[in-house]
């Protein structure tokens, strides 16, 4: 009886963690709902709307992801929940292989319905020599209507092409 009493807390305590790290799945969908949702909040707000999206637990912080703010025509980064990057400039940022992908967002950012960028971001791990990982991560941006500013929002998602994004904002 013991065992089958301890067999069944692992099994409802892996059911209880597989529902937890699913409900942090975040899909491109909800990235271009959260940044659609801050670009007409920071339309409606303006530069008093900035200090919004710099809070680390605040309503633009959501499972795992958080909504950004650049200033492209200032070529900085206007708001961040890691508030050392607010004000650094958007083209020395650089993935492993020297992409500028603050630069690519600013270009999509300029389209009617905003876009995707991938690039790629190190992880928390090494390998087996001791290198550092990189996953394949993927942004979405948007301008704000009225304002100087461009608001994105990124998840680390292997499975859609930018095309298949893209297509999401169609």
């Amino acid at each position: 009886m013991k065992k089958g009493a301890i067999l069944c807390f692992f099994i409802v305590t892996l059911l209880f963690s597989s529902f937890a790290v699913a409900q942090d799945t975040v899909t491109p969908q909800e990235i271009i709902d959260k940044v659609m949702e801050a670009a007409a909040f920071l339309a409606e707000n303006g530069e008093e709307g900035l200090s919004a999206f710099n809070e680390a637990e605040g309503p633009w912080v959501w499972s795992g992801t958080y909504v950004f703010v650049f200033d492209c025509d200032a070529g900085v980064i206007a708001a961040h929940p890691n508030n050392d990057l607010i004000g650094v400039e958007l083209g020395s940022r650089e993935d492993v292989n020297g992409f500028k992908y603050n630069l690519a967002l600013c270009e999509e950012a300029q389209k009617p319905n905003g876009g995707w960028v991938e690039y790629w971001r190190p992880t928390d791990t090494l390998d087996a020599e001791g290198n550092e990982q990189y996953r394949r991560k993927i942004s979405y941006i948007i301008g704000v209507e009225g304002q100087p500013y461009q608001v994105g929002a990124g998840i680390y998602e292997p499975e859609m092409t930018v095309d298949e994004l893209n297509a999401l904002t169609e």
